[in-house]
């Protein structure tokens, strides 16, 4: 494990079907307190939290932090377990509100730092500007459901998967240790963006010692997983689960950090580029003949599913540069020195 990393995951996805997000199950509402900020465009969230976060490593605590699925290189949330405390974008799309207000969950006005009279003069350009970027991501999802449907994964036989389910079983015989009262925790580890199709690989080792790769052509890594998933719940074992942008009911990669293990899927759609301990190849699992008849169904698909996914990103790129002007209308607004002693308010807050 490397602690001097951030460990990085997405709370929301762009998907086939829209919008995907799992930001309600980002804290505990029993255990945590949750700093939830509310604000328009440009108004500094993400500044605010990477503040915070930096603030809390120099002082040696360990952060998680959520990287924005629109602009990989915004933050929408930082976690802070060893002071049960965390920030979040609850703003729209992934709109977010307190399970217990003022107790568990305390909202965080950033709107009081726009200046009012200088966004009433841009009224009609924030208006355009954020029909215009809605537009694009709504041709975004379009897009990526119809890549979608071509890169489903092939039918497998009964006897193929019960060779996956054999592999698996055998892997949480050697290496899922102990009980424990853990939770699992659903996380994004990987996502459809601006940039493309893009994979948070250095929180993995940031995680996990031990790390093991399955190859997921074909679906027999996802099979592997789901068995080595529920034996790690029935054990209460400390988990997360990663789930596909392209189908979030799917879970395509789960680390146990208090085992130190990972288990990663790859592909040809987003290939695995960390570091790894193991790769178990699962696609080697069929005979010959049988491989050859599922690998061309694969080809014969992937040629029109690779453009479907270059529109998508395009789309999702002129959504963000329409975003970017948006904010640029917002910027001027900003009471940016008011922000700064908000930020170093919280920070003496959280650290003394």
């Amino acid at each position: 494990m490397d602690k001097t990393a951030f460990p990085e995951f997405f709370l929301g996805a762009n998907t086939p079907s829209g919008f995907s997000s799992l930001y309600q199950g980002f804290t505990s509402p029993v255990d945590d307190r949750l700093f939830i900020l509310k604000g328009g465009p440009g108004c500094g969230k993400s500044t605010l939290m990477k503040t915070i976060a930096d603030a809390c490593r120099e002082d040696g605590r360990f952060v998680e932090r959520i990287r924005c699925s629109g602009d990989p290189d915004s933050l929408d949330g930082i976690y802070i377990p060893s002071l049960h405390t965390g920030y979040v974008d609850g703003t729209s799309p992934h709109v977010l509100e307190p399970s217990y207000a003022g107790s568990e969950g305390v909202y965080v006005n950033m709107g009081a730092f726009y200046d009012p009279d200088v966004l009433a003069r841009n009224r009609e350009g924030i208006r355009e500007l954020t029909d215009t970027y809605k537009a694009h991501y709504r041709r975004a999802f379009r897009l990526l459901g119809g890549a979608a449907a071509l890169g489903e994964k092939p039918i497998l036989s009964p006897a193929l998967r019960e060779a996956a389910v054999r592999r698996a079983r055998g892997f949480i015989r050697r290496e899922l240790r102990g009980q424990g009262e853990g939770k699992t925790r659903l996380r994004f580890l990987t996502g459809n963006t601006c940039l493309g199709p893009i994979g948070l690989w250095d929180t993995v080792p940031a995680l996990a010692d031990k790390i093991y790769v399955l190859d997921n052509e074909l679906g027999l890594g996802n099979v592997f997983l789901d068995e080595v998933m529920a034996a790690a719940a029935q054990r209460g074992l400390e988990a997360v689960a990663c789930r596909s942008p392209m189908d979030p009911a799917v879970t395509e990669h789960l680390l146990l950090p208090g085992l130190g293990l990972a288990v990663i899927t790859t592909s040809s759609a987003l290939p695995y580029s960390g570091p790894f301990t193991r790769r178990l190849r699962l696609d080697a699992l069929p005979d010959r003949a049988e491989l050859a008849s599922l690998k061309a169904g694969l080809r014969r698909r992937a040629k029109a599913r690779s453009a479907l996914m270059a529109e998508a990103t395009a789309a999702l790129r002129e959504a963000k540069e329409a975003h970017d002007r948006l904010e640029a209308l917002y910027i001027p607004a900003v009471d940016f020195a008011g922000i700064d002693r908000l930020t170093q308010r919280h920070i003496q807050a959280l650290l003394g």
